[in-house]
């Protein structure tokens, strides 16, 4: 059976149940494809939930040391994280929405490849593929593009602006994309079914994933979800939090569940944006700066002969030094006509010259502020720092990578501390295997992986349960696979030399927290 990209079942569970592609593929391909369906459909709220980031190191104005907190004027502790709102739809809203995505996706595409230039220069969220092969472009190969442009440069002085659009996804105007979608599909009014998936997008409603959660617990965390009357769903053949769509309305009736509205406003109070998570979000996202995307080519990449990348909200333009002001206040003003604005704090200038060392050109790059030149500071882009004669992966994301490695030590050591303890007298086991696979082992094929995949199956008494098989899994990527090919793509040795400490701080974490439970033993 040919492979339906948008017809696929989510792992996650939602307010209604799951869908079976098994027995009902070709009744919901079917019905899906029906616009008239599609036009009288009745979206489900979305679940809401909130991803906090760790965010960069600001300096504490009463200490003066660099920490990811701080304290206000008033006296208040704040900290540097990014709260990153994602919502997700139920399992037959996402296949509709993954649908009406592909249909997008197509025209969109058609449309970058009939204008010169265009197609190049918008890499978030596409399949760009590598010259010659079956595989696809990745970050790196963005982030190398760009770096080769300014090599390829290296006599012209070049600089490098970098733009950040503010929080893209939640400040979309709702009418400008509308118009934007119209145009892509060849009409003056969207049609009934487009309309009402438009509707789906821009209206939606949605609660709160905490509120599915059991009652706060007097001097504890909140706690996790009913799992026993997840259980008793399961047993039934749903997977969801709900036995079915009357029940959950039942649940909002006796407000059990609020159903909320508009989470994004913009600052006169009206409605703005689109949820992140949703299958069609991303190809939306890039409609909505097509014009944007079309006028930067007109008027600064032929005009100028400048170099222009955008992937999703992140803008980079390479040009010569004496066009910079001119372009920097060009692309402000069309981001502004876009409707949406600039961080101010993330816009950024590069400059690039030759400088004379050890009697060999080498070039240099240096960050342009308001009042001064930094000399050295790289030029960061989509996670690798570049300094003019080398590239390495971006500081900040090799410090997440340890510490979310010693952070995964930790969390096994407690289990493996918290099993002993209903075991009297048993050691302390750790098994390292999924530690290794994720965070040591390269070639990933040295490596052999199973994964568990569950099936709901009925037993004698008609009840529902879960049946586990292992099968051989092909391990695809971890982060010793990811510095390779920086590596290799890259032909930088130097980003290989940033990992060279790994295993020895793996096992320091090992031994750490492995100590630390055996003193409590």
């Amino acid at each position: 059976m040919k492979e339906v990209r948008w017809l696929k079942n989510r792992g996650y569970l939602h307010l209604n149940k799951s869908l079976n592609l098994k027995d009902d593929r070709n009744k919901l391909e079917s019905v899906i494809k029906n616009p008239k369906f599609i036009a009288k459909y009745a979206f489900f709220p979305l679940i809401h939930s909130v991803i906090n980031e760790r965010r960069y190191k600001v300096v504490d104005s009463n200490s003066g040391k660099r920490a990811h907190s701080y304290l206000s004027e008033n006296g208040e502790h704040f900290k540097t994280i990014k709260h990153r709102p994602l919502h997700y739809a139920s399992h037959l809203d996402a296949v509709i929405f993954g649908y009406y995505a592909e249909i997008l996706q197509s025209k969109y595409e058609e449309k970058l490849k009939s204008i010169p230039l265009l197609s190049d220069c918008i890499t978030a969220y596409r399949r760009i593929a590598i010259d010659d092969t079956d595989k696809n472009k990745s970050t790196i190969h963005f982030a190398n593009d760009a770096f080769l442009e300014i090599k390829r440069r290296r006599n012209e002085n070049c600089t490098v602006l970098k733009f950040d659009i503010k929080s893209f996804f939640s400040r979309l105007n709702h009418d400008k994309l509308k118009e934007a979608w119209s145009k892509l599909i060849g009409v003056e009014l969207l049609p009934d079914d487009h309309y009402n998936v438009f509707k789906g997008v821009t209206r939606f409603s949605y609660v709160l994933k905490d509120d599915l959660r059991l009652p706060y617990t007097i001097g504890k965390k909140r706690s996790g979800f009913d799992e026993k009357k997840l259980s008793d769903l399961r047993k039934k053949g749903i997977l969801a939090f709900f036995e079915s769509p009357q029940h959950f309305r039942e649940a909002v009736k006796n407000k059990e569940i609020r159903i909320h509205n508009y989470p994004f406003r913009d600052s006169t109070g009206s409605p703005v944006g689109i949820p992140q998570g949703l299958p069609i979000s991303a190809v939306l996202a890039n409609l909505y700066l097509l014009e944007f995307d079309l006028r930067i080519i007109e008027e600064v990449v032929k005009k100028h002969d400048a170099f222009y990348r955008r992937y999703s909200d992140d803008i980079i333009i390479v040009c010569s030094r004496n066009n910079r002001i001119k372009i920097e206040k060009l692309v402000v003003e069309l981001i502004l006509e876009s409707k949406v604005e600039m961080s101010p704090d993330k816009t950024e200038i590069f400059d690039f010259s030759l400088i004379e060392k050890d009697g060999n050109e080498i070039l240099h790059s240096s960050k342009v502020t308001s009042s001064d030149k930094k000399i050295g500071v790289p030029f960061t882009y989509l996670g690798f720092e570049f300094y003019g004669n080398k590239t390495l992966i971006k500081s900040a994301n090799l410090a997440k990578f340890y510490r979310r490695m010693i952070q995964s030590v930790k969390n096994k050591t407690k289990r493996a501390y918290d099993v002993s303890l209903k075991k009297p007298n048993s050691p302390i086991v750790i098994y390292r295997h999924q530690l290794y696979k994720s965070y040591t082992i390269y070639p990933l094929e040295s490596n052999k992986i199973f994964e568990k995949k569950k099936y709901l199956v009925k037993n004698d008494k008609g009840e529902f349960y879960y049946r586990s098989v292992e099968k051989r899994k092909k391990h695809t990527s971890n982060y010793m696979s990811y510095v390779n090919r920086a590596t290799t793509i890259m032909s930088e040795p130097a980003i290989r030399h940033q990992i060279r400490n790994h295993k020895k701080i793996f096992n320091d974490a090992i031994n750490k927290h492995m100590e630390k439970v055996n003193n409590k033993y």
